[in-house]
């Protein structure tokens, strides 16, 4: 492929906006200066656009292999392409789950032909797989994942002594799904009890409640300071956690360095989902804003955005997660499955919370791009660097249009963004160097996305 030069750029580097040129050659940003060019290249001209790196989402259900019928690595990496995800670190509740060696590779070799955008895969923590956890290259994992929480196969581990074990044994950072099951439980048998086999969609979060939430993430980090783990808490729901969190997060967090983020021993991410949406958008959305946690109130979410610009909170992802529609569109609440596809709208959603004065353009893009490569480690991605990867996405901050069925990437075809107006578009995407995203459109196929590399 020839030399990419981005000509007439608005671009965000390592010390902030300014106005500049790239050269990309190969997979790498050859030159960032105010004048660039190189013999047949193919030149995009980026005037009054924003070049920004690419998206890097550090927590996605792409649900291959054994659930293909919800998704594929295939079909959602395209999806994330168009939302400005040039990088994903996919979760291990697959079928056969993601818990040896083998299922790793499984899966990296499914990336390796079909992904269209950069790809690593979590190890999950079950009950009987404490010698692969041991022996598992870090460098080649984005992370050890432990459920605490209900979820698909096996992975459940809730046993204080197992989790102990776990911790002590994981060779890298710890993410952790804080839900507990026994306050779960008890909610949903009250909430049978007064309504029967007709559970109305906001009692969500009240069956998988703030208690629950606050109750485990209380317990994992209890369990990583015992054992001196890196801790990242994914998802956080409740304005509890912030605080709970922010007890650990050095002062004046929101101007500490990469290596700081890096280092730090227990860190949080919030999710698109629980950023955009409040309880107040069950009415309409019902069983499209099933996930888990569950989306709480307006002041849980005021309390993410806050704790997002204070720095308590270091990463942003989307939890990216399809069904099949007509599971999600039943009206019985127990048989709606908990997850939602958001990965295409990942920039937008970020755009438009910026626009609406939520928080800064640079601290929103931060926190899903050169916050989730330090938290994580991933190598020389994150940033637009002269000698880092050429993960680069256009955006034209003009583009104001409202989402509709038929944009739907993701194999399940539907969205709870659909109907919302976004006031951005992804014009371009390069991965590794590689334009797959042209004119708003998938001008590539799959196989263009490189496994990541990690320094843990």
């Amino acid at each position: 492929m020839p030399p990419i030069v981005l000509k007439n750029a608005t671009m965000m580097t390592s010390s902030g906006f300014r106005r500049a040129e790239m050269l990309i050659d190969g997979p790498y940003i050859a030159k960032i200066d105010t004048y660039v060019s190189a013999a047949g290249a193919h030149e995009i001209d980026c005037k009054g656009n924003l070049v920004l790196p690419g998206l890097i989402d550090a927590h996605v259900h792409f649900r291959q292999p054994g659930m293909e019928q919800k998704a594929t690595i295939y079909s959602e990496s395209r999806a994330a392409a168009l939302g400005g995800v040039t990088s994903y670190m996919e979760m291990p509740n697959t079928n056969p789950p993601t818990t040896t060696a083998e299922a790793l590779q499984q899966k990296k070799d499914i990336a390796q032909r079909d992904s269209l955008v950069n790809y690593g895969f979590y190890l999950g923590a079950s009950e009987n797989n404490l010698e692969e956890i041991k022996k598992i290259d870090p460098h080649a994992i984005a992370g050890i994942k432990i459920y605490m929480g209900s979820t698909t196969g096996n992975l459940l581990l809730d046993d204080d002594h197992e989790l102990m074990q776990v911790f002590k044994a994981a060779p890298t950072i710890v993410a952790v799904h804080c839900e507990d099951n026994g306050i779960v439980n008890a909610n949903m048998r009250r909430a049978r009890e007064q309504y029967g086999e007709h559970i109305p969609f906001d009692m969500h979060p009240i069956i998988r409640s703030r208690d629950c939430c606050v109750k485990s993430s209380q317990l994992a980090i209890a369990v990583a300071q015992a054992t001196n783990a890196r801790l990242h808490i994914m998802h956080l729901s409740t304005k509890e956690e912030v605080a709970l969190v922010a007890q650990f997060a050095p002062k004046n967090a929101a101007n500490t360095t990469l290596e700081e983020i890096h280092q730090r021993q227990i860190s949080a991410e919030v999710c698109i989902p629980h950023l955009y949406f409040n309880d107040s958008n069950y009415a309409q959305l019902k069983g499209y804003l099933k996930c888990n946690p569950a989306v709480k109130y307006e002041f849980d979410r005021l309390a993410l955005v806050q704790g997002l610009r204070k720095g308590v909170i270091t990463t942003i992802g989307t939890d990216h997660a399809p069904h099949e529609k007509a599971l999600k569109v039943l009206t019985d609440y127990v048989k709606v499955p908990s997850g939602l596809p958001s990965v295409q709208f990942s920039l937008p959603a970020i755009f438009e919370l910026f626009k609406r004065g939520e928080f800064s353009l640079e601290e929103g893009i931060k926190a899903a791009t050169c916050n989730v490569a330090a938290r994580f480690g991933v190598d020389k991605r994150g940033s637009l660097q002269e000698g880092y990867f050429a993960d680069v996405i256009v955006v034209d901050p003009r583009d104001r249009h409202t989402v509709h069925d038929d944009d739907i990437v993701s194999l399940c075809k539907w969205s709870p963004f659909v109907g919302e107006s976004f006031r951005c578009r992804i014009t371009h995407s390069i991965v590794s160097g590689n334009l797959v995203v042209s004119d708003g459109a998938i001008c590539a196929e799959g196989g263009h996305g490189k496994a990541l590399y990690f320094n843990p």
